[in-house]
């Protein structure tokens, strides 16, 4: 039962997270896509202009995830 309780209170910690950075994903997409139909033709870009689109979200997600790590570390058994 323990597990259960640990297992439901993970998913209900992090789905306001998850939605967060669903919704995050999708304006920035679309923000990229704004970027990309909008430049000249005649400009490239490097890739790091590119996946620098996607960097904000992967460092908050990666930031959730040290935050529950070590939540669940200082947890009692």
């Amino acid at each position: 039962m323990a597990l259960r309780t640990s297992v439901t209170d993970a998913v209900r910690n992090a789905v306001p997270f998850l939605v967060i950075t669903v919704l995050w994903i999708v304006v920035m997409l679309v923000v990229y896509g704004a970027f990309l139909t909008t430049k000249p033709a005649a400009i490239t870009y490097d890739p790091w202009v590119h996946a620098s689109v996607f960097a904000v979200p992967g460092v908050g997600f990666l930031g959730h995830v040290l935050q529950q790590a070590i939540a669940g570390r200082e947890r009692p058994q």
